[in-house]
C-alpha cells in the first residue's frame, strides 16, 4: 500500500510514533530522577536547583496537560524575597525570573510571583565608562546574572519575558521603564549580522558571533517587536545557525522560539527526536527542555505574552 512521505523520505507516521516514544521516555526519565525533596538537580542524584526544577515542572505539566506543580518552588529557601539557588552564593536573577514565570502558569499560584517581580524590577546591572574596545553603550543598566555585576543578554531576556507577561494584568510605571531599558539593551547588543552573543556584539573592532540559545531567548523576549528589522534579521540568523549547533538546549529553545513566531518546526523536531534518543541521560536540564519543546500543543504558554 502506498504511503505519503516527507520530502526527505521519512514516513510521517513513523516520525510521530518515534516522537511519542521519545516524549514518554523523557517523561519517565525525569520522574525517575526526581529528588526526594520533589526537585531536580542538573544531574541525577545532585542537589535540587531552581533552573532544572522549574523546567522539569513546566515540561511535565505541559506534557500532561496541567499546570506545573510548584509545591517545592513555593517553599524554596528565600533571602530578602529572592529564591536562593546555592546557600552562600548570591541569588541568580535569571533563575528567579524563570521561577516567577513558573508561578504565573496557574492563577492560584500567580500571587507567589509578586515578591520576585518586585525584586527583579529593582535589579540593575552596573554602569561602566565607555571604552573604545567595546562597540556598545556601557551606560545601559539591564539585568545581570547576579547583583553587582554587568548586564548580560540571557538574564535580561528572562526578566523581559516575565515583566511583559505581567504588564497587562498589573501595569506598573517602574516595570514599564525597566522593559524600555531591557529592550534598549538588546537592540544595542545585537550582533552585526543578527542574533546575540552572551553580552558583547564586538571587541576591539572584531565582530562576535551569535549563539543559538542566547538568540532564541532574546527573540522570545522581543516577540512583541516581530516586525522590527533587528528581530526579522535575528530570526533569520537563528534558523541558519541552529543547523550547526546540535545541542539539546539549542534545539529545544529554537523550537519554542520558532513556534512562538509561527515558523514551522517539523524538520527541527525530527532533529530534536534524534538528539533526544542519543542524549546524555545525566543532562536533566536538557531532557526537561526537550520534553517541553516536543510537546506539541501549538502554543507554549509559559513563553508567550
Amino acid at each position: 500500500m502506498a504511503t505519503n512521505r516527507t520530502a526527505g523520505g521519512r514516513d510521517p507516521l513513523a516520525t510521530r510514533v518515534d516522537g511519542s516514544r521519545i516524549r514518554s521516555d523523557l517523561e519517565s526519565a525525569l520522574l525517575a530522577a526526581r529528588n526526594r525533596d520533589g526537585g531536580w538537580g542538573y544531574a541525577p542524584g545532585r542537589h535540587s536547583r531552581i533552573e532544572p526544577t522549574c523546567w522539569a515542572e513546566l515540561a511535565l505539566g505541559h506534557s500532561q496537560g496541567r499546570p506545573p506543580d510548584v509545591d517545592l518552588i513555593r517553599s524554596w529557601k528565600r533571602q530578602d524575597d529572592w529564591m536562593v539557588d546555592v546557600p552562600g552564593a548570591p541569588p541568580n536573577i535569571a533563575f528567579n525570573a524563570l521561577a516567577a514565570l513558573t508561578f504565573l502558569q496557574e492563577r492560584s499560584t500567580a500571587p507567589l510571583a509578586q515578591p520576585l517581580i518586585s525584586r527583579l524590577i529593582q535589579a540593575k546591572g552596573l554602569r561602566y565608562r565607555q571604552s573604545a574596545a567595546l562597540g556598545q553603550d556601557n551606560s545601559i543598566q539591564a539585568w545581570p546574572w547576579v547583583d553587582g555585576t554587568a548586564s548580560w543578554v540571557e538574564p535580561t531576556a528572562w526578566c523581559l519575558l516575565l515583566l511583559k507577561e505581567v504588564r497587562s494584568q498589573s501595569p506598573r510605571p517602574e516595570a514599564a521603564e525597566r522593559i524600555r531599558v531591557g529592550e534598549q539593551f538588546l537592540f544595542d547588543r545585537v550582533c552585526r549580522d543578527g542574533g546575540w552573543n552572551y553580552g558583547n556584539p564586538e571587541v576591539y573592532g572584531q565582530k562576535l558571533w551569535p549563539y543559538v540559545p542566547t538568540t532564541a531567548m532574546a527573540l522570545l523576549a522581543m516577540q512583541d517587536h516581530r516586525t522590527h528589522p533587528v528581530v526579522i534579521q535575528s530570526l533569520r540568523q537563528l534558523q541558519n545557525d541552529v543547523a550547526s549547533e546540535r545541542s539539546v538546549v539549542a534545539v529545544a529553545l529554537t523550537i519554542v522560539c520558532l513556534r512562538t513566531y509561527g515558523v514551522a518546526t517539523a524538520a527541527l523536531e525530527q532533529t530534536a527526536i534524534e538528539l533526544s534518543a542519543e542524549a546524555d541521560p545525566g543532562n536533566l536540564l536538557g531532557m526537561a527542555m526537550m520534553l517541553y519543546a516536543l510537546t506539541d500543543t501549538r502554543e507554549h504558554a509559559a513563553f508567550r505574552f
